[in-house]
């Protein structure tokens, strides 16, 4: 085969892939090009022994495209090359032609078999609307895309037009290559001898087929059309073979043979009548394209516009048909299969997520609107959701997951061959689901096996496939399920919320969610426990409840959400319980029911328990009743003094065998001369010793102890690495967060986030957010479990801010009332505590800043100044400015106990054990306050022995800011006069001045006073680390004294106005200056 000429045109041989067709008249070849992909190459060999002129059939062929080159549904790009030894015909190649995609899995439907009839005619109409006919019309010369978009491909002008009826040969050397004996030619194409096609023909010049009485005619090519109609409705059989043909051209008088008896076959009745009327033997009687499309109008299916955008990209065309779909009040079922198809075909190769994840809302919506076929046939669309199950994107995984449940509920039957689709094709593909690199994935997986249960156990109810319906609940799912069930506290939550119907079906036993349990860490587990236990309850034996749940609901845990929980699962359970069950919980109720949030449902299992009670109320049975229902009078204020037991009753309440113990601390109260407790009301300080038991942590230890090793030994030189002076007044508070980034607020009104790990490549940085708040901002406070930070400001706004080294954004924002604001901010796991100017505790949802509740403070005890919190803490403790500390339950929401200090104002406070916090003092004091006992044993003093004995301070030695070196024993301080105080409580003789250049040891005076240790600087000293070893001299003394001068560079900064600890990228020293700049120290 020559292949110079086409190397000519085309710049390079195309790749040879494979034969399509090899016939006597022409070659057909799957070639690939390199710019232009796959290309179909038809082949036509000059004859070599025989001078052979087709110059007017290439003429011909070349104005034919070029005319058709905007027609609809025709392959009109094509080109003809020639040279002396073949002419050679490209264009795109489609993997599929109609012949092909007739018998190819998924079937086509009524539906597309009319869709792709409908663009047959659309063609035609566009073909001939131009002047153009196309001579060959078969199956094999129809193409159709992958969401079945047919093209009209192979024009044939330089077939001949007519053949001889009486010699098959000519009509199989042109027109059947296949040698499928199908034979789709117009009758009046063949003639007698004799006839006036015959002598025509016989003329020297009639033996063109392009022009005058020998031309093609548009209504042999809707003979054509009406063939391929037909073998499209038959399934492939064709209608006419070449004998068959000539017989019904001949009018034969066999039945069989006629136009009704052909169509006969064909099931649908307005498909066969439009057949019939193009097959007509009377060429003339015949409509055109045109004419067919309006008379047949209703027959044709309507089409999302999407299906003709053949040239978009499959993401666009994705989004169009989504836009199509979601914009149509009420689509038709013949709608959906074609949208289904289109849909299915561009999913998959869709690049963006959010594409494929619009295709999966699509193919949803046909799959609901597209009838009973749709519904009742898994292989449309399940295939493909199942492949987007494994998509790269976690987002698309997971719709794909719930579309895949959503489809299944839609089964009402299977078909024989779809028998065991649960058993051999979904069960593996949910246990490789449930083994997802995402936790969300994971998590989706384990909300949709309940209902795929369902939907096998409904299918099995039905009689279809019953032993693998078995096979797959028995085994396979129930196998998942256990899988899910040691996962993630996520994974577990969610599989919580479907136990009553996976318990009902047999999957999950309830061993396996009172494991769920022993995670202390995760609350909202322990909630959704009790949730499923009060959702369940009719399905649990009273057997299982009163040896296994009774026993296990704990009303003493410390989120309020859990215990809330557990009461309305107690509510559920009081028909199962015994009698002493019964009166042992009512016990325990009385012991939280006094807590705000707990009120209701505290009241709701006393008037059902009491009810319930099978036995006359004992004398001690109803003074508790008594008791809880004065707790729960409308109105009643929730103070200490009301949660005694007044008269010679008194007594506790203990909370007996329910676990108390694992997470509980045991506070006592001790008297001495530094510590006062405060109340409302009158009573024994064992009241409130017993309510502290009920409602703190356990902690392990007094004594303060490092939980890491992360900074320990680590000794800061006050070396100035950095300095940035963007704010234009005083700082005010500084707060490190993840990933090497740190916030500052300041007097005028904005919050700036800095990039730490800047500061190490250049001592001159900027912020790389600014966020202007209005007022002066008054606190900052990181949550590193919610990766948050929440800003204040004396506007009276509140702001929860999402940081990173890119930038800042606003998550939430509050606003306190009118002529209220706040001072000092915290966040105690899922909620911001906010101690305003009116002396209030206020809580609020740290997502939406919504208010849950507050606490006033009592007005003795000075305006608040700082607040701590701690993620180990259940508890708040607040400093005022008349140095009393004050302690809240965090859970609910009331004052526990107040500590006084030695009347200097509380400036700072940092948590630092389990069980004790700092505080630091107007007085330059730092305190280390036992939340136990209220006892101070140590406290670190910046003044003079004299002045602490005087109780007097100098005002340059207040503590502005207070920052605690994580997981170390070690704290940093700032004060009045400049310096940046490094205080090791562990041992004292390691504590120094970050930023002084004195190189002497640190003096310290110790005097102990009521079972408290002061140290104190005799003269308020300027001390730096020691540095043990021989005099440094030369090279290394000329850096010291750098060092030097770098710190006394530092100090005379002026007042230090806040600090904090940056632990990433390295460990850094923040200071905040009151003349608004900030320094970063190593």
């Amino acid at each position: 085969m020559g292949v110079s000429g086409l190397e000519t045109e085309l710049g390079e041989s195309p790749q040879h892939i494979k034969m399509l067709g090899s016939t006597r008249f022409m070659k057909t070849i799957l070639c690939k090009q390199p710019h232009e992909g796959q290309l179909v190459l038809h082949v036509f060999m000059r004859p070599v022994s025989m001078s052979f002129d087709v110059s007017q059939q290439i003429a011909t062929l070349r104005g034919l495209y070029s005319l058709l080159g905007s027609a609809q549904h025709v392959l009109s790009h094509v080109r003809v090359i020639s040279d002396d030894r073949a002419v050679y015909i490209l264009r795109q190649y489609l993997h599929n032609n109609l012949y092909d995609r007739i018998s190819t899995r998924p079937f086509l439907s009524v539906t597309e078999k009319r869709w792709i009839a409908y663009q047959m005619l659309v063609a035609l109409r566009e073909t001939h609307s131009r002047g153009v006919c196309h001579g060959d019309i078969k199956t094999e010369n129809i193409v159709v895309t992958s969401w079945n978009l047919v093209y009209l491909a192979d024009f044939a002008p330089f077939k001949p037009t007519y053949l001889p009826a009486d010699d098959p040969a000519e009509f199989n050397f042109y027109f059947d290559s296949a040698g499928r004996q199908c034979c789709c030619i117009a009758p009046e194409r063949f003639y007698e001898p004799g006839s006036n096609i015959a002598q025509l023909l016989a003329t020297p010049k009639g033996g063109g087929s392009t022009s005058g009485q020998l031309a093609l005619q548009p209504s042999m090519d809707i003979f054509s059309v009406g063939c391929v109609i037909a073998e499209l409705f038959l399934d492939g059989n064709p209608l006419f073979s070449l004998s068959r043909l000539l017989q019904y051209r001949s009018k034969q008088a066999d039945i069989s043979i006629s136009a009704d008896g052909l169509v006969s076959g064909i099931a649908d009745k307005e498909i066969a009548a439009l057949v019939q009327h193009m097959i007509q033997l009377d060429a003339e009687a015949r409509l055109s394209a045109s004419e067919y499309l309006d008379r047949w109008s209703g027959i044709f299916p309507r089409a999302p516009l999407a299906a003709y955008m053949d040239t978009a990209s499959p993401d666009a065309r994705m989004q169009a048909l989504y836009a199509e779909m979601s914009s149509e009040t009420q689509v038709s079922e013949s709608m959906c299969e074609i949208t289904a198809s289109v849909a299915c075909a561009n999913v998959r190769n869709c690049i963006q997520p959010s594409s494929r994840s619009m295709g999966i809302k699509v193919l949803l919506q046909c799959s609901g609107s597209g009838g009973a076929m749709m519904r009742g046939d898994p292989d449309l669309i399940l295939p493909y959701l199942v492949a987007l199950a494994a998509d790269p994107s976690p987002r698309v995984r997971a719709e794909a997951i719930v579309a895949i449940r959503d489809l299944l509920l839609d089964l009402r039957q299977l078909t024989p061959i779809n028998g065991n689709i649960f058993d051999d094709y979904i069960a593996p593909h949910l246990q490789y689901f449930a083994a997802d690199t995402s936790v969300g994935v994971r998590c989706m997986v384990a909300s949709v096996m309940a209902d795929i249960a369902d939907s096998a156990h409904d299918l099995k109810q039905q009689g279809n496939s019953e032993a693998s319906m078995s096979e797959f609940l028995g085994g396979q799912m129930r196998a998942i399920v256990s899988r899910l069930s040691f996962d993630e506290a996520e994974v577990k939550h969610v599989l919580l919320c479907s136990f009553p119907q996976l318990y009902e079906r047999g999957l999950q036993s309830l061993s396996h969610i009172i494991t769920y349990l022993n995670d202390r860490d995760c609350w909202f587990l322990r909630a959704a426990f009790f949730d499923v236990v009060f959702a369940a309850s009719g399905q649990i034996s009273r057997h299982a409840s009163r040896e296994y749940i009774v026993p296990l609901i704990n009303l003493g845990d410390q989120e309020v959400f859990v215990v809330v929980s557990a009461l309305r699962a107690l509510v559920r359970l009081v028909p199962q319980m015994s009698a002493a069950m019964l009166w042992d919980k009512l016990v325990e109720v009385q012991a939280v029911c006094r807590a705000p949030g707990l009120r209701i449902a505290a009241k709701e299992f006393t008037d059902l328990a009491i009810a319930n009670a099978r036995l006359p109320m004992a004398a001690d049975l109803a003074r508790l009743a008594l008791d809880i229902a004065k707790a729960n009078r409308p109105g009643s204020p929730v103070t200490i003094a009301s949660a005694r037991l007044n008269g010679a009753d008194e007594r506790l309440v203990q909370l007996r065998g329910i676990g108390a113990a694992l997470r509980t601390v045991f506070l006592t109260a001790v008297r001495d001369p530094w510590t006062e407790a405060e109340s409302a009301g009158d009573g024994s300080s064992e009241m409130l010793s017993s309510f502290l038991r009920k409602k703190s942590l356990e902690l392990e230890s007094s004594q303060p102890t490092a939980a890491g090793q992360a900074l320990d030994g680590w000794r800061p030189h006050g070396t100035l690495v950095g300095e940035v002076s963007e704010h234009t007044e005083a700082v005010t508070c500084l707060a490190a967060a993840h990933g090497g980034v740190f916030v500052s607020g300041s007097d005028d009104g904005t919050v700036r986030v800095f990039d730490g790990a800047a500061f190490r490549k250049s001592a001159v940085s900027r912020s790389v957010a600014v966020h202007a708040q209005g007022g002066r901002i008054t606190a900052l406070a990181y949550s590193a479990a919610l990766d948050c930070v929440v800003s204040t400001s004396d506007a009276g706004s509140i702001r929860v801010l999402r940081v990173s080294r890119t930038g800042l954004s606003v998550l939430a924002t509050a606003s306190l009332p009118r002529g209220e604001h706040a001072i000092c901010a915290g966040i105690s796991g899922t909620v911001v505590v906010v101690a305003t100017s009116l002396s209030r505790l206020v809580f609020l949802d740290a997502i939406h800043l919504v208010p849950q509740d507050s606490v006033q403070l009592a007005a003795t005890l000075g305006r608040p100044t700082s607040i701590a919190t701690s993620g180990a803490w259940a508890f708040v403790v607040i400093g005022t400015s008349t140095g009393a500390c004050i302690l809240v339950d965090a859970r609910f929401r009331v004052t526990v106990r107040a500590y006084r200090h030695l009347g200097h104002a509380v400036t700072g406070l940092a948590a630092y054990t389990d069980d004790s916090v700092l505080v630091a003092t107007a007085a330059g004091d730092v305190c280390v306050l036992s939340l136990r006992s209220g006892r101070r044993p140590i406290c670190v003093c910046a003044r003079s022995l004299h002045e602490l004995k005087g109780n007097t301070a100098s005002r340059r030695q207040r503590v502005n800011g207070l920052a605690r070196v994580p997981h170390t024993s070690t704290v940093l301080t700032a004060s009045n006069d400049a310096l940046l105080r490094l205080w090791d409580l562990d041992h004292l003789e390691r504590s120094y001045a970050v930023n002084s250049a004195d190189a002497s040891p640190p003096p310290y005076a110790s005097y102990r006073l009521n079972d408290t240790v002061y140290y104190c600087e005799n003269a308020a000293p300027l001390h730096a680390p020691p540095s043990p070893g021989p005099r440094i001299r030369g090279a290394m003394a000329d850096t010291t004294r750098a060092t030097a001068v770098a710190a006394n560079s530092s100090r005379a900064a002026g007042p230090i106005s806040a600090v904090a600890v940056l632990t990433s990228p390295a460990a850094m020293i923040l200071c905040g200056q009151q003349s608004g700049s900030i320094r970063v120290m190593i």
